[in-house]
């Protein structure tokens, strides 16, 4: 593996130190977002027992012609359990949802039926093509895997889980994740004159959590050796250490020597993309170190290529990368200089039945990533481009 890797090449060297965390058993209603550990089936099928697709008549498709009459015995709304008596040549009103009798092999709509004496008699006027039964387990059948292992639970999911009999669900635990923004003119809140506060602790707060992760620790390190080794050496037990800051050339820039020398194996320290040329990647006892740069766009688009990747690989995700589209380009976008990828924040949109993609603004918040190739400077308006979703839109 080169020592300044490619996208792709920082992505297999990342998940080749990636190690799914434990799990737990959350109730249903708590486990939407969560990423299933362990296979979940099915403990009963859906439907569970033969329900009627229309308000009409249940009756045995045999007795009934165009032009025939049946007496009424007796009505099924939906939720009764317990049959009205039932006898040969009779018919029975049932809703929609209601439970089928074993003896009945048509549900025939009330629009195709006439009531009479007093709605104690149904002619039939027409036969449908169908039943309007729905069997037991024509959607799912008992046993049937509902949520895979490595999915993400979706509301239908949880949908599915339920009317299956689901009521627990067994997920991948969330990876507990420390953020460290280096830089003495940093601060949390209410800046004096000279300081700022550091938009990067919750820029990484927000995406963290929208990736699955649990912000245990978040705080602001002066350029300091002394203060940010005393910084790692507080933090808690985690799974992922994200820092900002420090990464360049400069006399203040010490997160790559400080992270070596407390101990951290340092994989990559810079890579073929920009941003991204001064960032590293390094592991300690199975924690994942990323050192990121100060500027948060590109802290936003390295957070999504390679950070948020990890944390998914780390909860068991089936599909950690971003998804890959491609878009037209709405605006001409031109960039500095050539020679590595470039990553440029975009807004995509739709219209008219196509995917529209532009260079965001410096207020606007990137809805997705457009790749721009090593060769390129400038991609002209009407040219398709690669892009990678953000958001959690993968």
């Amino acid at each position: 593996m080169p020592t300044n890797p490619d996208l792709d090449q920082a992505w297999t060297l990342i998940q080749s130190h990636c190690r799914p965390a434990g799990t737990t058993s959350l109730p249903l209603l708590e486990a939407c977002g969560r990423i299933c550990a362990t296979s979940l089936r099915a403990a009963m099928a859906i439907p569970h027992f033969r329900q009627s697709t229309m308000d009409g008549f249940a009756l045995r498709r045999a007795e009934a012609q165009p032009g025939s009459k049946l007496p009424i015995s007796g009505e099924i709304a939906a939720g009764t359990t317990s049959l009205p008596p039932w006898q040969p040549g009779q018919a029975q009103r049932i809703m929609t949802g209601g439970l089928v009798p074993d003896w009945c092999d048509q549900v025939i709509p009330f629009e195709l039926c006439r009531e009479e004496e007093g709605e104690k008699i149904v002619q039939i006027n027409r036969l449908p093509q169908r039943s309007h039964i729905r069997g037991k387990g024509d959607d799912v059948q008992e046993g049937q895997v509902i949520i895979a292992a490595g999915e993400e639970i979706s509301p239908g999911h949880m949908h599915l889980a339920a009317t299956a009999g689901a009521t627990e669900v067994t997920v991948r635990q969330r990876p507990r994740v420390a953020i460290l923004c280096t830089g003495s003119e940093l601060v949390a809140k209410e800046p004096l004159a000279g300081q700022l506060v550091s938009g990067n602790l919750f820029l990484l707060s927000g995406l963290v959590k929208q990736a699955g992760g649990k912000v245990v620790a978040a705080a602001t390190v002066a350029d300091d050796e002394g203060a940010l080794t005393q910084a790692l050496a507080e933090l808690p037990e985690v799974e992922m250490v994200i820092s900002t800051g420090g990464m360049g050339p400069g006399k203040y820039d010490l997160v790559h020597q400080v992270l070596a020398t407390s101990g951290v194996e340092i994989c990559y320290g810079q890579l073929q993309l920009r941003p991204g040329k001064s960032t590293l990647f390094g592991v300690k006892d199975g924690t994942l170190f990323f050192g990121l740069p100060g500027p948060p766009p590109a802290v936003r688009l390295l957070f999504h290529e390679l950070v948020r990747p990890a944390l998914l690989a780390q909860q068991g995700s089936l599909t950690p990368r971003p998804r890959q589209l491609t878009a037209r380009l709405s605006e001409e976008l031109a960039i500095r200089q050539r020679g590595i990828l470039n990553l440029k924040g975009g807004i995509l949109s739709l219209e008219n039945g196509q995917a529209l993609v532009r260079p965001a603004r410096r207020h606007e918040a990137a809805s997705c990533i457009i790749l721009v190739p090593a060769e390129r400077l400038v991609l002209k308006e009407g040219e398709l481009a690669t892009i990678h979703l953000t958001d959690g839109l993968n």
